[in-house]
């Protein structure tokens, strides 16, 4: 699956996609925010927040912050600055 696989189940309007579950979704945008393009690593980080809608678990929510507080501190300008 890919990120674009996310950003489909992510959308308000997911017609004939299997959907994933909340830790699948997760690593979907995790591996966004690992890629070695900058505009995957932003989409991902723009995605984090319909995430957070469509899956309001407090765990998750938290291993997402981790992630993005990672990313903000290791990631390029750019990618901070979205995050």
């Amino acid at each position: 699956m890919s990120l674009s696989t996310a950003r489909s189940f992510l959308s308000e309007a997911c017609y004939g996609e299997q959907e994933l579950d909340a830790n699948s979704a997760l690593m979907e945008l995790d591996k966004g925010l690992r890629s070695g393009k900058l505009g995957e690593q932003c989409e991902a980080v723009v995605l984090f927040p319909k995430l957070f809608q469509k899956y309001p678990f407090p765990i998750l929510i938290n291993s997402a912050f981790l992630k993005l507080a990672d990313i903000f501190r290791l990631g390029y300008t750019v990618t901070s600055l979205f995050v």
